[in-house]
C-alpha cells in the first residue's frame, strides 16, 4: 500500500492507541512509526508520507510534552532523536499529555491529506482511552 486516506489512517493510529501501542519515545512504535508499518520513517523509507510531514506530525505530539513543563531535548541530527526527560507511562498526567498530542498529531495529519487534495467530509472522533486499574 503505497497510499493511505484520512480515514485509514486515523482508523490505524487511534486502534494502536487504543490498543496501547502508542509509545512517543520509540521510533518504531511512535505516532509516525505506527503509519510507517515497520519502514523507516526517520531514514525517508515510508512512501506514505514525506521525512518533513513525519517531522511535523512527531513534533506536535512531543509539543505537548514539552509545553507540560518536561524537558525535550535532541540527542542525534536524525528527526526521531529526541527525548523526553523524565516522562514515561508512569509520569504523572501522562495520559492527558499523550491524549493532547495525540490530537495535535491527528490535526496535522488531516492538514496532510487535505493539502494532498483529499477532501474530508466528516472527521471522525477521537476520543481518549479508558485505562483499567493496575
Amino acid at each position: 500500500m503505497t497510499t493511505l486516506t484520512y480515514k485509514q489512517a486515523f482508523d490505524k493510529i487511534t486502534e494502536a492507541y487504543i490498543k496501547g501501542e502508542i509509545k512517543p519515545f520509540d521510533s518504531d512504535f511512535c505516532f509516525c512509526g505506527t503509519l510507517a508499518s515497520g519502514r523507516s520513517w526517520v531514514e525517508d523509507k515510508c512512501p506514505l508520507y514525506s521525512r518533513n510531514d513525519f517531522v511535523i506530525m512527531e513534533a506536535a505530539l512531543l509539543m505537548q510534552f514539552y509545553s507540560s513543563g518536561y524537558n525535550v531535548t535532541r540527542y542525534g541530527r536524525g528527526p526521531a532523536e529526541w527525548a523526553i526527560a523524565g516522562a514515561d507511562e508512569s509520569t504523572p498526567y501522562y495520559e492527558e499529555i499523550l491524549f493532547a498530542g495525540m490530537c495535535a498529531a491527528l490535526e496535522v495529519l488531516k492538514q496532510i491529506h487535505i493539502e494532498r487534495g483529499e477532501i474530508i467530509d466528516e472527521t471522525p472522533a477521537f476520543t481518549k482511552r479508558q485505562l483499567q486499574p493496575a
